[in-house]
């Protein structure tokens, strides 16, 4: 986040994660929106490794698969591409497979060098 002279920073949306170019996601749970943009969806925010910020928008697989996470955990997203619908003839849908887990490392709060959480 970008900050002005005046100390304030600047609140910035995450950018959306594209899975059509990069099939996985590896972050933290951190976020999520409920009821966002004209599709009323729901968009989950995860911090990566190198602590940047990105979204995901819900679609029916994900948010249901998504529906027990808690914030948090460290979740892997990973694309499995089109398939045909079971209930939609001629329809597909973007399949996912989710995994989860407690995050194995503690996270340092830098300004006061203490550890946050377990």
């Amino acid at each position: 986040m970008a900050k002005n002279n005046d100390g304030w920073e600047k609140v910035e949306t995450s950018p959306a994660w594209d899975f059509d170019e990069k099939k996985e996601l590896v972050g933290l749970f951190i976020s999520k929106e409920e009821n966002v943009g004209e599709n009323n969806s729901n968009l989950y925010t995860f911090e990566l490794l190198d602590h940047s910020h990105y979204a995901v928008w819900g679609t029916t697989v994900l948010d249901i698969r998504f529906k027990n996470l808690k914030f948090g955990e460290e979740v892997k997203v990973v694309y499995l591409g089109k398939k045909p619908s079971p209930t939609r003839k001629g329809q597909f849908y973007r399949d996912f497979d989710v995994f989860h887990r407690m995050p194995s490392f503690e996270k340092v709060d830098e300004e006061a060098g203490q550890e946050v959480g377990a």
